[in-house]
């Protein structure tokens, strides 16, 4: 559990950078696999520019991260 915090922090600025330049579709669907996508070219990058590894098998909690970036589909 801390090794996730601790990759979540490094994450952060990898994840907001990104997020923040997406053009949300209005889909659930969309938004879920673009946020998917993203995420994990934020994963290689971060993990080429710093060495650390995704110690997740998956993603975290994809809809938090989305909501963080975008109000919830109504």
């Amino acid at each position: 559990m801390t090794a996730e915090a601790r990759y979540d922090e490094i994450m952060t600025p990898y994840v907001d950078t990104a997020f923040s330049k997406i053009d949300w579709p209005d889909s659930f669907t969309g938004r879920i696999l673009l946020a998917v996508k993203t995420y994990r070219e934020c994963v290689a990058q971060c993990e080429r520019e710093t060495g650390y590894a995704n110690p997740r098998r998956g993603c975290p909690d994809i809809l938090e991260l989305i909501h963080q970036h975008v109000p919830p589909l109504s």
